[in-house]
């Protein structure tokens, strides 16, 4: 099973470091690189950077919320300003329809 980065040139690289394959994209180019590993059967999680995510917007949030596999995760940024909190339960619970 894989994990995959998207997001900022310098965060992927920081990820490609530590051994994780990872894709420099823009929030134009987010949501079809997502679906894209979407339809990959060996991708077990997707990482967003929170800058390429804030970017891409509602979108993202409601892409992330209805799939359950590969589970979707953001991530700070390297040059993020702050780290959002994110409500993981209940991203849980609508994944799994509960």
């Amino acid at each position: 099973m894989r994990v995959v980065i998207l997001g900022d040139e310098d965060t992927v690289n920081a990820f490609r470091l530590i051994g994780f394959e990872g894709y420099v994209t823009d929030a134009k180019s987010i949501i079809p690189r997502i679906k894209e590993l979407m339809a990959m059967d060996d991708v077990a999680a997707i990482l967003v950077t929170s800058n390429i995510s804030s970017a891409a917007g509602q979108e993202f949030v409601n892409l992330r919320t209805r799939v359950r596999k590969p589970l979707i995760l953001e991530v700070p940024s390297l040059g993020g300003a702050g780290y959002s909190e994110v409500n993981y339960m209940a991203i849980l619970r609508s994944v799994l329809g509960l």
